[in-house]
């Protein structure tokens, strides 16, 4: 009599049962994405839109008409008023503050793709039995 592998066995069992065909692909689900991780991915978007915001205000800083402020997060602008409460000279602030800015961004944007890449290389190895 041939040994049956025992993820066969597993499918078998998953394809016997209904129920356990409905609960797949939650349990899928859960197995790849789980609580902590869905704020990991929208802290990723996040930081992402921030940094193309900076950018943008960056690049067009010069364009004759542009008001940066009109694009700048909430919470941003309340950090710079806070730095600069005569508003005269926040446009010479505002391109040192946006790099700071950037510059922060983008050490949490590092830490954040650090989690998210080890959730990857652990289901990887989950995966592929760890070889």
């Amino acid at each position: 009599m041939k040994r049956i592998s025992g993820g066969l066995v597993l499918v078998a069992l998953i394809l016997l049962s209904s129920q356990a065909v409905a609960d797949v692909p939650k349990s899928i689900d859960r197995m790849f994405y789980s609580e902590p991780y869905y704020s990991v991915e929208a802290a990723i978007f996040e930081r992402s839109q921030r940094h193309a915001i900076y950018a943008y205000i960056i690049s067009n800083m010069t364009t004759p008409g542009f008001d940066p402020m009109k694009y700048l997060p909430a919470d941003d602008q309340a950090d710079l008023n806070a730095i600069v409460p005569d508003k005269k000279f926040i446009r010479e602030v505002l391109v040192e503050f946006l790099m700071t800015r950037m510059s922060d961004n983008n050490r949490k944007d590092t830490a954040l793709m650090t989690i998210w890449k080890n959730k990857k290389d652990s289901l990887q190895r989950i995966v592929t039995l760890g070889k």
